[in-house]
């Protein structure tokens, strides 16, 4: 043991010079001591061998207070002088730190090439690359952490979580209803009316559409357009559908219109999926620092990040080629930049990631003259496409039915940063007969300029499921179309299309088209065509618009066609999207043609209403229309304008003139019955429905004032805001002399084990009150009781009922309160 004495530097047996120097010394000694202490356990990472040495035991010895210690610590975590932040779990054994693989990796160390002890702990010593200091006095693990050894960070701002999708039952009807009349040669009138059924469930939804046309002068009929019911996983990223419905394709083959059984893999399911191929942003930083990313100039991503390596996994809005430039800025102000090429193209699937379209059923013929012509013979089709890896898709396809057997395989191939290559290639067999199908394409975006490279050849025998049905048999189409940008706001279009089918014939078209934009209000358009397969099929037409300021806007046209020239004058204002009236105006005249037009239109929360004349050479039409929907859900029936998704239904429990807003956008006030429709909500996703407090009775108790919903696709969700009428009111209290009860007193009703505190004046507040209720007040030197009467329906406000005398009970319960 080493003496005072002797870290005082006095001989041994040489006398003190004073107990106050003595104890001078000896303090001071402490302090170098403790100070020693505190560096032997900050030092906890290095080899045994290297820790200082203050207790006199031989080197390679741990410092003796922490060679027995074992001891459980919470520690934040500072890698190369950047703080976690988190506090995490580590030990001390033996005057060594240890910790779990899952705290070192959650803090980017890099340790799967290592095997932990038996308990499932590392020791820090054993960690190459890596240097540990344990600081005791600031509960701190201060980590030196080689690059090597630092996993790569992922950054970047967070997706949107996908909301759990709220299921709804009700049914809803969209309506559009035209009526036209003509006057002049042809003279008549039409009255039409689309409608859409629509039953949702947490089952599924059942869907029906159809027309009514009455025409003046013949009769009258119903003509069924689509019939279904469908119902839709997001967790499996699926659709069902049952009835009529639209089959799956690809590029290269085509869709047709069938009654049967479908499903498919739905993407649209889950908004927040990025389904191609994200570029990953790399960069490494010495010490903190702030993150940016630009692409072509526009900043995608600010941020921090701590030293070592690190990536950016920021969905780049940006289809095509383009730059994108790291900045890495230090706390001195020293700046790196990096650039990165990079391409995206929403074609090419990620890697591991599938789509699919299976259907099976009966093409149907006449679609919108006939409510049920299907063929007595079904067909199947199959889509399938998968991502190899981030640059390579496969695809394929395969149909059949009626004696036909049809088949194909095609690629879509990234090439980084210059284009996207698809080919496929199909064989069909039919009656003896067969054929075949050869697809190539190239396409390259750019923010300059853009190609895009795109041949069929089909020979004379192919068939598909398409040309079943009477549609038109295919022979070619070769495409080719460049642009290019300059100038910033000005670019020039060339493409030529080369096609060939049953139906239309040989066409080989030439279109030139140019489009500018000079400063806010000014732009500009002209194109020009040229068939050269056919005569005197050439044209081409010039435009100019002014934006006018307050949604107006002027424009005039003048067009070339076949030798003929006409020209167009056009004023409107579109009706602003939360309602209102807006208006158009036309006027167009040539060597054989006189045209006018004018119309007006009003918006509104349960509609939409249009009004329209025009006169064509010599005829008038009139045109009036109106579109909407209702929907019944909650036992309440309410108008909305036509809803093509979502909707939710508001509920504030019956309290009317409630103002709601859909994400901070007022949308209207809740009716008589306490209900207000919100439609246009984007299904399986997040939208914020709220409500104005302030516009509440005084005597209203609500749960909550914002609420997130995300109903299913094409249904509606419930926004109830649960709302109550307080039956209580403010109650004063005296004592047997009329004073007050004191303030800070504790009011019980003995009715509802309601706790109230008194305060100034002796008012106490209870949520719930009967018609009869005894109160005990109890603290502050008081101990009584009251009788309190309340009659709910004598206010629609909170009342303040009282004074009651609140007798002393220990005075015998009928005495005065004592002092």
């Amino acid at each position: 043991m080493v003496s005072i004495a002797d870290i005082g530097g006095n001989a041994p047996g040489q006398k003190a010079r004073g107990d106050r120097g003595w104890r001078l010394r000896g303090g001071l000694a402490l302090v170098l001591m403790s100070q020693a202490a505190i560096a032997q356990v900050e030092i906890t990472g290095g080899s045994p061998a290297d820790l200082p040495n203050l207790s006199g035991a031989p080197r390679g010895q741990p410092f003796p207070a922490l060679a027995e210690t074992n001891q459980q610590l919470v520690l934040e975590i500072v890698i190369n002088g950047t703080n976690l932040g988190e506090p995490s779990d580590f030990e001390l054994r033996n005057g060594q730190l240890y910790a779990q693989p899952r705290t070192l990796e959650a803090a980017g160390i890099r340790v799967s090439d290592l095997q932990p002890g038996a308990d499932g702990w590392l020791a820090l010593s054993t960690i190459p690359g890596l240097r540990a200091t344990y600081a005791p006095a600031r509960q701190q693990a201060i980590l030196n952490v080689e690059e090597a050894r630092q996993t790569t960070r992922r950054i970047g701002y967070p997706l949107p979580v996908q909301p759990k999708a709220t299921p709804g039952t009700g049914f809803l009807m969209n309506y559009d209803v035209s009526y036209t009349r003509e006057y002049g040669e042809d003279h008549g009138s039409t009255l039409g009316i689309w409608s859409e059924q629509r039953l949702f469930t947490p089952f599924g939804v059942f869907d029906n559409t159809g027309t009514w046309i009455d025409t003046e002068g013949s009769s009258n009929r119903y003509t069924r357009l689509d019939t279904n019911w469908s119902y839709s996983n997001p967790e499996k990223l699926f659709t069902v559908t049952v009835g009529d419905s639209v089959s799956g394709s690809l590029p290269w083959s085509r869709s047709v219109r069938f009654g049967g059984f479908q499903i498919q893999r739905d993407f649209t399911l889950r908004p927040n999926l990025i389904t191609f191929p994200l570029p990953m942003f790399a960069a490494s930083a010495a010490v903190p620092s702030a993150v940016d990313l630009y692409v072509n100039g526009l900043r995608q991503y600010s941020g921090q990040v701590a030293p070592g390596p690190f990536q950016i996994a920021q969905p780049p809005t940006l289809n095509g080629a383009g730059v994108a430039q790291i900045v890495v800025t230090d706390a001195l102000g020293r700046r790196v930049t990096t650039s990165v090429p990079l391409y995206i193209d929403a074609r090419l699937l990620s890697k591991g990631l599938s789509s699919y379209s299976f259907e099976v059923g009966f093409l149907r013929d006449n679609y919108t003259l006939d409510s049920f012509d299907y063929e007595h013979s079904p067909v199947y089709s199959g889509v399938y496409s998968y991502g190899v890896n981030d640059w390579l898709t496969l695809q394929a396809h395969t149909e059949g039915g009626q004696g036909l057997v049809n088949g194909g395989a095609g690629a879509v191939i990234g090439t980084g940063g210059f284009g996207v290559f698809s080919t496929a290639g199909a064989a069909s067999k039919i009656n003896g007969m067969t054929g075949s199908l050869y697809s190539l394409g190239y396409q390259y975006i750019g923010p300059k300029y853009s190609v895009s490279l795109q041949g069929t050849q089909a020979s004379s025998g192919y068939r598909d499921v398409a040309a079943l049905s009477g549609t038109s048999t295919f022979q070619h189409v070769y495409q080719a179309t460049a642009s290019v940008s300059f100038l910033r706001t000005q670019s020039a279009t060339v493409s030529y299309v080369d096609s060939e089918d049953s139906f239309s014939g040989h066409a080989r078209v030439v279109t030139l088209a140019y489009n500018a934009q000079f400063g806010q209000r000014w732009s500009l358009f002209a194109t020009a065509y040229r068939d050269f397969l056919q005569k005197n099929v050439w044209g081409g037409s010039i435009g100019l618009t002014i934006a006018l300021g307050g949604n107006m806007a002027v424009g005039t046209t003048l067009s070339q066609s076949g030798g003929h020239t006409t020209a167009d004058v056009t004023a409107s204002r579109p009706a602003d999207f939360s309602g209102g009236w807006g208006w158009t105006v036309q006027a167009g005249a040539g060597a054989d043609y006189r045209h006018g037009f004018a119309g007006a239109n009003y918006r509104t929360n349960f509609g939409e209403f249009q009004a329209t004349a025009q006169r064509f050479n010599g005829t008038t039409t009139g045109t009036a229309e109106m579109t909407g929907a209702f929907a019944f859900m909650d036992g309440a029936l309410l108008p909305s304008r036509t809803i093509t998704d979502g909707f939710a239904l508001v509920s504030t429990d019956g309290v009317a003139n409630v103002p709601v807003t859909q994400e901070n956008r007022k949308v209207g006030l809740t009716n008589s019955g306490g209900h207000l429709l919100v439609p246009d909500l984007q299904s399986y996703q997040r939208n914020q429905i709220a409500i104005d407090p302030l516009a509440l009775p005084a005597d209203a108790r609500i749960e909550t004032t914002k609420i997130d919903v995300a109903p299913e696709r094409r249904s509606g969700v419930l926004a109830r805001f649960g709302m109550s009428k307080y039956q209580g009111a403010s109650v004063s209290f005296v004592d047997a002399k009329g004073a007050p009860i004191r303030e800070g007193s504790a009011a019980t009703n003995e009715s509802t084990n309601e706790t109230a505190i008194v305060g100034f004046d002796g008012l106490a507040f209870f949520n719930t009150l009967d018609a009869a209720n005894t109160v005990t007040i109890r603290g502050r030197g008081t101990n009584c009781a009251a009788h309190v009467p309340f009659d709910a329906g004598s206010s629609h406000e909170l009342p303040q009922i009282g004074p009651f005398v609140c007798q002393d009970r220990q005075a015998g319960g009928e005495g005065n309160k004592g002092e």
